[in-house]
């Protein structure tokens, strides 16, 4: 929930889905994108046709073995088809100029029912990747589509429409939009593992009025609803695909899913909007509206209210204030590697899930106390 435009604000959701972008049977983007750059970088990788051979193998080997050093690549799973898409985004860290083979290096497919629609989402989904590269060095490798209109039945459309065009997937998500869209006054917004969509209840046509006024929901919505791919292609999620069993656990707590979007969202406000940033107390104060526990918020859709999204940023800005943002990505980055949300919360953030969940409970009890917890995990952390 974005906290700084509450009465437009009624619903945000992460939805999951979509398998392997459609390509020639056998070829992958990302592994297309890894031939290049491996190519670009002195190594045999052979034709970029986006098949795994043995050569591109080979290449990469030799170049793992040279840059052994290279924490964040040490760190990459083994080359296949389902990971090439973290090798495709790391490797521009070698020489500049690789990032031009990423998939996402194409302009953003954007369906919208109005050219001013069109050229707001435009302008918010551009200013938020320059904010994710400067301020967290965050350049997603996969492409993605963003469906926005001003009514649920053009938003049902243009997510049906990527969903044929962009995945084998096959589901209907009417549904699950009418649910986010059809509600009076509001503005909503849900990420896929491959792109997003935005609706409000506005069915008039957009005109310049609307896009001044736009500017600063728009940009809030678009920083949140990005986080969620950055989750999803970090943990691995993206290369899943929708009826994947293991899709759930490459994403983690569902508090941590949404809570950690809430604050990116702020810093995004803050710093490109030039918008007020909530504090503990008063973070603390909006989550007292929330009935449930942060391990009754760990399943998926569990974070629903107003009250639950301020929660669950709370949380999490406790987390950051303690361990710093980096850290969030950090633990994405550990499921990916093969970590269960415990192991790589503890990894990321110095304290076991369970441990901080019920912590927070009790500095939820007491306002004020939670500047003390911060500071004596600083220094346990130190």
């Amino acid at each position: 929930m974005i906290r700084n435009f509450r009465p437009l604000v009624q619903a945000l959701g992460l939805a999951f889905g979509l398998s392997a972008l459609a390509a020639p049977a056998g070829a992958d983007p990302f592994v297309k994108c890894v031939q290049q750059q491996l190519t670009d970088l002195g190594y045999a990788a052979g034709q970029p046709d986006g098949r795994l051979t043995q050569q591109t193998k080979g290449a990469w080997q030799a170049l793992r073995q040279a840059k052994a050093g290279t924490a964040l690549l040490a760190a990459l799973p083994p080359l296949s088809q389902k990971t090439a898409i973290h090798w495709c985004r790391e490797l521009p860290a070698l020489k500049t100029g690789l990032e031009r083979h990423m998939p996402s290096a194409a302009p953003v497919r954007i369906l919208a029912d109005t050219p001013n629609v069109e050229k707001g989402i435009r302008q918010a989904y551009d200013k938020v990747l320059r904010f994710m590269d400067r301020e967290y060095g965050i350049v997603l490798a996969g492409h993605i589509g963003i469906g926005a209109a001003g009514n649920t039945k053009d938003v049902q459309t243009y997510v049906r429409r990527l969903l044929r065009d962009m995945s084998s997937a096959r589901f209907n998500p009417d549904a699950s939009i009418a649910a986010h869209c059809n509600k009076p006054f509001g503005v909503a917004g849900a990420a896929y593992l491959k792109f997003m969509y935005i609706c409000w209840d506005n069915p008039h046509e957009a005109d310049n009025a609307w896009l001044k006024r736009s500017r600063k929901w728009l940009g809030m919505m678009m920083a949140h609803e990005y986080m969620h791919l950055v989750q999803a292609e970090l943990g691995g999620a993206r290369s899943e695909g929708f009826h994947s069993n293991s899709l759930r656990a490459r994403m983690g707590p569902a508090w941590l899913v949404e809570g950690s979007a809430e604050v990116v969202a702020a810093r995004f406000g803050k710093r490109a909007l030039r918008l007020r940033a909530p504090g503990l107390a008063e973070l603390h104060e909006w989550s007292l509206k929330s009935k449930k526990s942060l391990r009754g918020m760990r399943a998926h859709k569990t974070v629903s209210t107003s009250g639950d999204y301020d929660f669950a940023h709370y949380a999490v800005h406790i987390l950051t204030r303690i361990s710093g943002e980096e850290a969030l990505f950090t633990f994405w980055r550990r499921l990916n590697a093969g970590q269960n949300w415990e192991q790589a919360f503890k990894g990321a953030f110095g304290v076991a899930l369970a441990e901080f969940e019920t912590q927070v409970m009790e500095l939820r009890k007491r306002p004020g106390t939670a500047r003390a917890y911060i500071s004596k995990m600083r220094r346990k952390q130190s």
